[in-house]
């Protein structure tokens, strides 16, 4: 008897502990979807996945999603009744006419995970950690994007070293090993952001930062920097919620959704590049993010040693895409996700497919526009019953647009 209670299945924290029912992930990377869907397989609810999305994404599309970038994001645990985003965009830091960007993105994911994440820290740095140290095949998507990088994109040695290695540019099958980076994720998955922002790592990348900007960058604006928790914009789509950041990107977005966005509105979407995923999980929580370097390789050069290519300084306040989030705040429970991402298009691209599908319940697949010529590009999630109350109404779709992939515990 004893016996017939145990379970032969792996344990919490394994792929295969959930085995139907987890939820699932969007990504424009698909390896990192795969990833975010074996973290949901684990047992880590949707924020896990889309820590560990990003995570893989700074690998495998490192242009837009590296951990010398930033960017923002729509959470929601589903245990409660707050939803809630963050804004962890880099900072800028001026001196005599010349700028330095100050990484956010792995304090604000640390500060995500460490308010509504489930498994451990170390778990979901993990994967990507070996993804960089043992090479992953590029995909179509990140070599698309690196074909149309111009030849003084590529005029730092180390970039041109590890993209262009026999003078021309890396191509999708091509295995991209990233050594410098592995050690570095392995330093952030056993250290936490305290080294990489107030110890002897973080005074490495604030010389090295400032060596290539020509800017004398103290190590304390590495220390000082704080992603911003911020309420959220609301729209009400029915008895659902629709969630964006509050913020002026949020905003904007929001003008966009109602029909009213005015000319300062469409000016605020940003022409570079950036990524976006989406989770949601069987406990009815959800997540959606875009990431940007504030360019298609950032500033084109990497930070020393670090594997880590450098962020461009903004173009004022603009963002190149928008996340939001669809709740049913009685019920607990979220019903949908999107992300608009890839340049000025993202945001409305993700909001004409989103209101599609919210609005209208047309299926995720059919709700994008078409996509030739396309600026920009979605990922969408809906649930119309419930993500917690009825997951076999889930639907998952990338837009054909792009080159992610929309993956879930029935895929």
């Amino acid at each position: 008897m004893l016996a017939a209670c145990g379970s032969d299945g792996p344990p919490e924290g394994q792929v295969g502990f959930v085995s139907s029912d987890f939820g699932g992930v969007v990504s424009d990377e698909p390896r990192s979807a795969l990833i975010g869907r074996d973290i949901l397989s684990s047992g880590g609810n949707a924020i896990d996945a889309v820590v560990a999305t990003y995570f893989a994404l700074s690998v495998t599309y490192p242009g837009a999603a590296s951990l010398g970038g930033g960017g923002m994001c729509v959470a929601f645990r589903g245990e409660g009744e707050t939803i809630e985003a963050i804004d962890f965009r880099p900072a800028l830091y001026e001196m005599d006419g010349k700028a330095a960007m100050i990484p956010g993105v792995v304090r604000g994911m640390f500060a995500l995970h460490a308010r509504y994440g489930r498994l451990q820290w170390e778990a979901l740095l993990l994967p990507a950690e070996r993804l960089a140290r043992f090479g992953n095949p590029v995909s179509r998507a990140f070599a698309r994007r690196l074909a149309a990088v111009p030849t003084d994109g590529l005029a730092d040695p180390t970039v041109r070293r590890l993209f262009a290695p026999s003078g021309k540019t890396i191509v999708e099958g091509d295995v991209l090993s990233q050594f410098e980076l592995s050690a570095s994720l392995a330093r952030i998955r056993l250290r936490g952001p305290g080294d990489f922002y107030a110890g002897d790592f973080a005074k490495l990348l604030a010389q090295d930062i400032g060596a290539a900007t020509g800017v004398d960058l103290p190590v304390s604006t590495f220390r000082d920097y704080r992603p911003k928790w911020l309420k959220t914009e609301k729209i009400d789509i029915g008895k659902d919620e629709l969630h964006l950041p509050g913020n002026a990107a949020g905003t904007r977005a929001a003008a966009l959704w109602r029909g009213v966005a005015s000319g300062s509105a469409r000016q605020g979407q940003a022409p570079y590049d950036s990524a976006g995923f989406v989770a949601v999980d069987r406990q009815g929580g959800g997540a959606a993010c875009v990431v940007s370097t504030n360019g298609t390789l950032g500033a084109g050069r990497m930070i020393g040693s670090s594997g880590i290519l450098m962020a461009a300084p903004p173009r004022g306040d603009a963002f190149p895409g928008v996340p939001m989030l669809l709740v049913n705040r009685p019920l607990k429970d979220a019903r949908g996700a999107a992300s608009g991402s890839g340049g000025a298009g993202g945001a409305s691209r993700a909001i004409g497919a989103a209101r599609k599908a919210f609005d209208d319940d047309t299926d995720p697949e059919k709700a994008f526009g078409p996509a030739d010529g396309a600026d920009g590009r979605a990922g969408l999630i809906h649930c119309p019953k419930g993500a917690r109350e009825n997951p076999d109404s889930c639907r998952f779709a990338g837009d054909p647009s792009g080159h992610g992939l929309a993956i879930s515990a029935a895929l």
